[in-house]
């Protein structure tokens, strides 16, 4: 290096020096509240984009609101006949603006929600396991000025349109928004019960059965003990969060069974799998899964003697996370193998192609805890029972409106929705078809059974449990069902004669000879496709043995042949000698 370049650089960087010094004197001539204003808007940016607000947003648009996208069945006799009646479906919907999060609502309503003041007359129900649910009631008399102690509460006869609260997960009778929407519908006329979750609402765990977000035999036993001790009461459903879930799988697993009149779902997560990879997807998300694995582990610590026992307690106890508590307990209480086995077979997502029942979906886009991208979009407008409404905004479970906060939009659209279907002819009447059962639609038909069909190519395919349990068998245009079968059984029995031979007699005391020609008919007709079946099986399955005999005697031609030469070796050289 030469001694100008040397120079040079020193010159250089004694420069930038120099410069430095100069912006830092600048800078000590500000006012330091100029540096506090600027630390402040720092980070006011950074919360307003953290905590999603979107008031800006909403000035600018003067505060309209965003409109309520409505996705139906264009031949949907419930939209044209029902939804497209509510005003608050085809409205607007504004967020109270100081609540402009849907962050700041959805924690809003669980610690400050506004929630009426009035108290519920509770109702035990055993369930058929031995478990124990609380069933807490406002009648419409209650909120009139009236007063009731149930279970003389309601008559047999009385025909008050009767709703069905479904809560949230570790939610109960006494959460701001259920409270919310109870009020609002005995208000309105509404006889209203909400069944709590086992081991919620002050109950203790009396069995080993869990609630879970797929367990819907609670809600189904619920219901049909309400139905038949009021049968003249139109029953309708209103299912939230986790609640909402379970509703829609009921009524997928129920079809036209149920007896529920019309049904509402409101922030359900759908897609169990979906939500549990987007709630631990960004660090907000994961601030809402802590928090409910917090709420989580307080439900575990009140029913630890039973939980401690079926799970694995020290794996509870050290849960961050739903995934880690469902890892630990509920997989091990329901018998899952894993978690996203659990997930899957109790997303409702799968059910919602067989809901036979007037059904509104409220979901917000921005719901911090069910994303959105959940939403099974076109399998709700596949279903023309089934009207989706969707917000821009809302949290979840919160809508708050109004400059107050005291009301929620989701509150007055469900009651609005299941008031004109009440007065409408589209209400769901109960009709007896066979039910999915508690299985999922996810699971493989092959895994249900091990038994095949034999084509007449001889190709194999999986025969399901419903081919294999058909309640009718036909032969040669003959058809004879499993109640004639039953009953041409029934008509005999089997009597011990004194000599210790068992003889078959009749009931009506008639020799075996006056119908065993019936009977010997009846069981060669239910026989003879068993025989079928087994002997086509028998026959492809020969088919097979003889070709794989035959690949095998050709590809192992050379060493066979090798080997026969050697054994005959000796029988060869007679053969030959006495030819010579």
């Amino acid at each position: 290096m030469s001694t100008n370049d040397t120079i040079s650089s020193t010159f250089d960087v004694s420069a930038v020096v120099a410069a430095g010094e100069l912006l830092l004197q600048a800078a000590l001539l500000l006012p330091p509240i100029y540096y506090l204003i600027a630390f402040f808007l720092f980070v006011g940016v950074v919360l307003y984009n953290f905590l999603e607000f979107h008031l800006l947003s909403d000035i600018l648009h003067g505060f309209m609101g965003d409109p309520v996208e409505l996705t139906f069945n264009p031949e949907s006799e419930i939209y044209h006949g029902v939804a497209s009646k509510c005003r608050s479906l085809h409205g607007r919907y504004l967020v109270t603006p100081w609540l402009a999060s849907p962050h700041l609502q959805t924690v809003f309503l669980n610690f400050l929600g506004h929630p009426p003041s009035f108290k519920y007359n509770r109702q035990i129900y055993r369930t058929r396991d031995g478990g124990t649910i609380a069933l807490d009631w406002l009648l419409f008399s209650d909120v009139a000025g009236g007063s009731s102690q149930l279970p003389t509460g309601i008559s047999k006869e009385d025909s008050t349109p009767l709703l069905v609260m479904v809560p949230g997960l570790t939610s109960d009778s006494a959460s701001a928004y259920v409270k919310h929407l109870v009020y609002k519908m005995a208000k309105s006329g509404w006889n209203v019960v909400v069944g709590n979750h086992r081991g919620l609402g002050g109950m203790s765990i009396t069995s080993d059965c869990f609630y879970n977000a797929g367990w819907t035999e609670d809600v189904r036993e619920v219901i049909n003990y309400l139905h038949k001790e009021y049968p003249n009461a139109p029953m309708y459903a209103v299912g939230t969060s986790i609640g909402a879930n379970i509703l829609v799988k009921y009524l997928g697993e129920e079809g036209e069974n149920t007896p529920l009149a019309g049904a509402t779902s409101i922030c359900s997560p759908w897609d169990l799998v979906v939500c549990d990879r987007f709630i631990n997807r960004k660090l907000a998300q994961r601030l809402y899964d802590r928090a409910l694995a917090i709420g989580l582990k307080g439900y575990a610590e009140l029913h630890q003697s039973v939980l401690s026992r079926l799970a694995n307690w020290e794996g509870i106890s050290k849960s961050c996370s739903v995934r880690d508590f469902d890892n630990h307990a509920t997989r091990l209480i329901a018998n899952y193998e894993t978690v996203d086995t659990y997930y899957r077979r109790c997303s409702s997502v799968s059910y919602v192609a067989n809901v036979a029942v007037p059904l509104l979906c409220i979901s917000a886009i921005d719901d911090p805890v069910c994303t959105s991208e959940a939403i099974p979009w076109d399998e709700c407008r596949a279903n023309k029972k089934i009207v989706l409404a969707t917000t821009t905004h809302g949290g979840h479970l919160a809508y708050f409106q109004g400059l107050t906060g005291k009301r929620l939009w989701w509150v007055g659209a469900v009651y609005e929705f299941l008031s004109v279907l009440h007065n409408s002819p589209f209400v769901h009447h109960q009709k007896q078809t066979e039910a999915m059962g508690l299985h999922s639609a996810l699971e493989s038909t092959i895994d249900q059974s091990p038994y095949v069909n034999v084509t007449e190519d001889g190709m194999l395919s999986p025969a399901t449990e419903n081919t294999l349990t058909e309640s009718t068998v036909t032969h040669s245009n003959k058809e004879i069902t499993e109640s004639e079968i039953s009953a041409e059984v029934d008509e005999t029995i089997k009597t011990s004669s004194k000599d210790g031979v068992l003889r078959i007699t009749s009931k009506n005391e008639n020799s075996v000879e006056d119908k065993g020609e019936n009977i010997s008919e009846t069981v060669a007709d239910v026989m003879y496709p068993i025989k079928r079946s087994v002997h086509e099986l028998r026959k492809y399955q020969g088919k097979s043995i003889w070709l794989l005999a035959y690949i095998a005697f050709v590809t192992s031609w050379p060493l066979i042949g090798s080997l026969s030469f050697f054994f005959f070796r000796k029988r060869f050289n007679k053969v030959r000698r006495k030819n010579n």
